[in-house]
Parts: C-alpha cells; sequence; structure tokens
C-alpha cells in the first residue's frame, strides 16, 4: 500500500476525545489536536495549507507540514500609519511538525535553506514516506525515509520565478538533507506552483522506492506574480521522478497541453498516486469543452511516459469566494488508491447555492468511472476534502461553511466553518453521516493575507491512514483568533480609508490560523 502526499496535519496537545457513530462502519474514536506553533500575533500567528503523512512501519510516528510565518518579521510600523506585512524575501516557511506517540505530543521546526542556499523554503508543503535507500535498491528493514517538498523563493531572481526543492530525512525528520532542486529556470519567467508528491512503497512493484512529484507549470508571462496575472498564461501539469532517493530527478513530463484560454480553460491542482502494481496516476483540476472537469492521466512504465489524459467527471466548482466570505477557494481533487488498485478521487461540487463531496471511483484503471455524493452538510457547504483508503474503509474529510445568500458581505460573525468527516466501511459504496470534529466552530474573519486585504485559509487540507487502521485528517482553523472591526471597515470601504496599523486598532489574536489535526480510529 502506498503513502502519498496526504494534505493533512496536526496538533500539540489533545483538545478533544469523542466517541462517534456511523452507519456504515463501526463506532469511532475521535482525538482533535493543535499542533503548529503558538505565536503573540500577527504575522507570525499564520499557519495553513497542511499536509501530513504517516510513518508506513511506525503508525506511532506522522509528520504534518504547513505553510508557517512563525520567522517572518513584524508589520511596520510597530505603532502609528498603516501597517505594511510583506513577506521577507530571506525567511524561511516550511514548518514540519513531528510526533512519535500517536499525536499526544508534537514538536515544531522550519526547514531552513537560506542563508545557507540562495533558496528560501517558500510554501505549498508536502510530504511522503518510502524505504530508504540501499546499496542495490530500496528497503524498510532499516526504516523509512521522509520527504519533504517545497517551493523555493529567493531574493536573487524573486517570487515570481518559484522553483521546486525536496528535502530528505533518515532519522524521522531529526535532520535532513537538500533542499535537492528539480525545477529549472531555462525560462527566465516560469512560475512553480501547486506541489504534490507520491511513494512506490509496494515490494513487489517494479518501481519499488521511485519518488513522484506533479505541480503546475506557468510559462511565458513577464507580469506573473505567485501563478495569477492580468492575462491568461500557459499553465501545463506536468511530473518529474527519482530513482535514487531524491538525490536526482528526471527532467518533467508534461502531461497536459499548456493552452490556458477562454476556449480551452486552465489546469491546476495535481496530486499523484501509486497503484499497488506500480502504475503511476496524477489527477488534476481541468476542463473539457470549457466545463470544468477532474482529469487524470496514468503512467505504465515509472513515470517515464503517460497516456493522453481522461476525464474523471465534469464538476460545478465551488465559488471562489464563497458567499459572506472572502478567503480564496477552489474544487481541486484529492485522490487514493485501494490495496486492490481501485482508484478513488474526491473534490466539492456546487449547484444552486449549496456544495457537497463528490466521489467517483474505478476498478479498471480510469476506464470507467461511478460517481455518487459522498457527504452533504444540512444548510453548510463544504470545501477542500481530502480522502484516504484502508482497505475497504474510507475516510474523506473537509470543512464546511455556512450558506448564505450570493452576494453577502463578508465580515466578523457572518459565515463560520467546522471540520467534518464521513466514514464507509464498502469501499465507497455508501457513507454513515457527517459527523463534526471540531468542538468550537471557527471564524474565517480571524484569519488574514498579508495583504490585510481579505481572509486567508489556504487552498487545501488532508487525510493519510496509517498500518493500523487509525485515519488522520488535518484542516486550517480560526478558533483561536480574533476579527478586527478596524481591518473590517477598510475592507468594506473598498480601501478607500485608511489602512489601519494592526498593532493599534486589533486585538492580538488577529490572524491567528492554527494548524489542527484529528486521529479517527
Amino acid at each position: 500500500m502506498k503513502r502519498k502526499l496526504r494534505l493533512v496535519a496536526a496538533a500539540a496537545g489533545a483538545v478533544l476525545a469523542a466517541v462517534a457513530a456511523a452507519s456504515t462502519a463501526s463506532a469511532t474514536t475521535v482525538t482533535e489536536h493543535v499542533v503548529s506553533p503558538a505565536a503573540t500575533h500577527f504575522p507570525q500567528n499564520k499557519q495553513n495549507e497542511s499536509t501530513v503523512a504517516v510513518n508506513p512501519t511506525n503508525p506511532s510516528i506522522a509528520v504534518a507540514g504547513a505553510n508557517d510565518e512563525i520567522q517572518e518579521p513584524d508589520c511596520t510600523p510597530a505603532t502609528g500609519g498603516s501597517s505594511s506585512c510583506p513577506f521577507s524575501p530571506t525567511v524561511d516557511t516550511m514548518g514540519v511538525y513531528i510526533t512519535t506517540n500517536g499525536g499526544s505530543s508534537w514538536t515544531q521546526q522550519i526547514l531552513d535553506a537560506f542563508p545557507a542556499t540562495q533558496f528560501t523554503t517558500d510554501g505549498d508543503p508536502a510530504l511522503a514516506w518510502g524505504p530508504k535507500p540501499t546499496g542495490g535498491g530500496f528497503s524498510f528493514g532499516s526504516g523509512a525515509r521522509l520527504y519533504a517538498a517545497t517551493l523555493l523563493g529567493s531574493p536573487v531572481f524573486g517570487p515570481a520565478k518559484e522553483q521546486i526543492g525536496v528535502f530528505f530525512s533518515d532519522n524521522n525528520g531529526t535532520s535532513w538533507t537538500g533542499p535537492i532542486v528539480i525545477s529549472t529556470r531555462d525560462n527566465p519567467v516560469s512560475f512553480n506552483d501547486k506541489i504534490a508528491i507520491a511513494t512506490d512503497t509496494n515490494p513487489l512493484s517494479p518501481n519499488f522506492g521511485n519518488l513522484y512529484v506533479s505541480w503546475t507549470l506557468f510559462t511565458g508571462n513577464p507580469t506573473l506574480n505567485f501563478g495569477e496575472a492580468p492575462v491568461f498564461s500557459p499553465e501545463p501539469i506536468v511530473i518529474a521522478h527519482s530513482t535514487d532517493g531524491g538525490n536526482t530527478f528526471s527532467k518533467p513530463v508534461q502531461l497536459t497541453q499548456a493552452a490556458n484560454n477562454g476556449f480551452v480553460g486552465g489546469r491546476q491542482g495535481s496530486t499523484p498516486e501509486v497503484a499497488p502494481n506500480g502504475d503511476v496516476y496524477v489527477f488534476w483540476s481541468g476542463a473539457i469543452d470549457r466545463q470544468s472537469a477532474v482529469m487524470g492521466a496514468r503512467s505504465t512504465d515509472g513515470g517515464r511516459t503517460f497516456a493522453r489524459p481522461f476525464a474523471v467527471s465534469l464538476k460545478s466548482n465551488n465559488p471562489s469566494p464563497l458567499p459572506g466570505a472572502s478567503f480564496r477557494d477552489n474544487s481541486f481533487p484529492s485522490a487514493d488508491i485501494g490495496s486492490d488498485g481501485k482508484l478513488y478521487v474526491v473534490w466539492t461540487d456546487y449547484t444552486s447555492g449549496h456544495g457537497v463531496v463528490k466521489l467517483a471511483t474505478s476498478t479498471n484503471n480510469g476506464a470507467n468511472w461511478s460517481t455518487s455524493t459522498a457527504a452533504n452538510v444540512a444548510s453548510r457547504s463544504a470545501f477542500y476534502p481530502a480522502v484516504a483508503v484502508n482497505g475497504s474503509s474510507l475516510l474523506i474529510g473537509f470543512n464546511a461553511l455556512d450558506d448564505v445568500a450570493a452576494g453577502t458581505t463578508p465580515g466578523a460573525g457572518v459565515v463560520f466553518y467546522d471540520a467534518y468527516y464521513v466514514l464507509s466501511s464498502n469501499a465507497g459504496a455508501s457513507f454513515g453521516g457527517p459527523v463534526k470534529i471540531s468542538v468550537t466552530h471557527s471564524d474565517p474573519d480571524a484569519a488574514s493575507t498579508n495583504g490585510l486585504t481579505g481572509q486567508f485559509l489556504g487552498d487545501y487540507n488532508g487525510a493519510d491512514v496509517g498500518s493500523d487502521g487509525t485515519f488522520w485528517f488535518t484542516w486550517t482553523d480560526t478558533r483561536n483568533g480574533a476579527t478586527c472591526p478596524a481591518i473590517d471597515s477598510w475592507r468594506a470601504s473598498g480601501f478607500t480609508t485608511t489602512r489601519p496599523n494592526i498593532y493599534d486598532s486589533c486585538p492580538a489574536a488577529f490572524g491567528n490560523s492554527d494548524i489542527f489535526v484529528a486521529t479517527v480510529s
């Protein structure tokens, strides 16, 4: 059974233990933790986009990752004037949180690349475990190798030309080698975005030990900035692989066309998965005839070549932002593969002012798909689902936000969200009802972009499952944050009034967003 980038995070100190019953699964114990570091104020109190991976040789060891601004400098000025909180070009932001006791306690660290190299770790954290390299191949006999992938910025070439780097650790994250840079700057305006990684962990696979990294490659636009531009930018999905434990990587293989315009549509949010027989699948958010769709591609030769993309399902994307909120949103897919080779893909689908979690499954290598609604929370719209599979057991974790009318103005107390999961014990044929994990709801207005112009919760959550059958789900949580009336008023003015100084005008907890993890067993 493979272990891939599982978008899930965890926490320091259990805050909830609950027992929930689901109609298609046995009684479950849910334990909630917060894993990210504490800080006194913004931006150091801002963490988001968590990932998680469970050690396949020891299910008590798990690692979570996040965009973590604990080392960023304070906003300026300290008092008086308008706050400015830009990312520092010389500060690393990939947070790594490790538990060795099943989530009861966690240690936190930042993967620092600067100033030892010209790079800074710069977001989109991705984690996976694989076998350790040996003289003649790979083996789990001496433990597992932990991989961490991240965007790489640099004060040399600037944030609009992000590269991709991979670190690895053979001692459960105590020390690291890297970054190994796997992208290039042949095109000086390339921007790499939305990394995901997977490893082949089946000793019977012909590609045992391979590491795969997929991402979106934005090219050809000199005005490009963080993957967004005032005009369409070419954006193919690409993937690279390593056969030597992450020391070297192949040239990226382009899986899709690059064209991105009003007729073709673009593509984003890729995620690779490895089947038990070593086949590699990549799923992403794309389009067919200008209709948004979940797409996929398959390799049968260890990632060297891929067949033509296939459609998983058409979809109706969540609006970005959802009504009553201002944080950006998406309907990127999350995927997993069962030990029998069955494919599972989930995403959010939004119609008539309400969003649900959809599930598509395939038992014939993606040739045909069956689609169903897996989770539906009354009067709340789902976002950022993540899936994990263990035999016939299936967990989907997600957040859900209050439904309000389109056009509702964002602000404090307008909408709230919580974390949920659904369980299936019959390989996704049916699910129990949604179970709320979070004991306290979150107000998205407590979180903020560094520019202070809107709310921010990152772009995804995640899930993984250990060899003991325990599921892990992670999300960005703002229950410990505070809203700021002065900032809300400035936003409501259309930014025509003077931007406040957050240290003078806002509660200390303004902007606080934490990484939470739940274990479900």
